[in-house]
């Protein structure tokens, strides 16, 4: 089966993340990236990467610790005609280089160990037992990744916190603002956007 999203079609697989409220926020909210070396941690279906090819990004890489995802997105980009460099990688793992922009939609739901589920999807939502596990350990590893001067822009659940992500990237070097907000169902989303200075 093959979708539509702001024109950029994506076949789906049971085992990997189908794009939804959260993905399409941050896709609505993209920072400028043309011309720019852009990372995509979390890639899933490769819609945001995908995104980013078609508005003029110089260098992309998509990263998933999903192998579903990356031979997802993989096929994804060959649908769409865009060049990006998908590749296994738990968080920055495997990641090496600077880059301008970095974008990720982490796993943010608080989940407890009888809530996991026995499937790659399960890296999709589970955020760890207070859903910060993940963007914690994203925000700790950025610094290393991220270019002077360039942008992280993170999706984030009201659930796990966006004052406490806020807080933690401001003692980082990072210049934070909320660019974007959507309220769903038990919670708001939005995109933080932050400059590292």
């Amino acid at each position: 089966m093959i979708i539509e999203i702001e024109g950029i079609k994506l076949k789906l697989h049971p085992e990997v993340y189908e794009p939804a409220e959260d993905s399409i926020l941050l896709l609505k909210n993209l920072v400028d990236v043309k011309n720019k070396d852009v990372l995509e941690i979390g890639v899933g279906t490769g819609l945001i990467s995908i995104a980013c090819a078609k508005k003029g990004a110089k260098k992309i890489v998509g990263v998933d610790i999903n192998p579903y995802a990356v031979k997802l997105a993989k096929e994804n980009a060959k649908l769409n005609n865009v060049n990006i460099s998908f590749f296994e990688s738990d968080l920055f793992e495997n990641v090496t280089g600077k880059f301008d922009v970095i974008l990720f939609n982490p796993p943010y739901l608080p989940t407890s160990e009888d809530e996991k589920i026995d499937s790659y999807l399960n890296f999709a939502f589970d955020g760890g037992k207070d859903g910060r596990e993940i963007l914690d350990r994203f925000i700790y590893e950025l610094p290393n990744y991220l270019k002077k001067g360039g942008v992280v822009q993170i999706l984030q659940s009201s659930l796990t916190g966006e004052k406490e992500t806020i807080n933690k990237l401001k003692p980082l070097g990072f210049k934070v603002e909320i660019s974007a907000r959507l309220k769903v169902p038990f919670e708001e989303l939005m995109v933080i956007n932050a400059w590292r200075l």
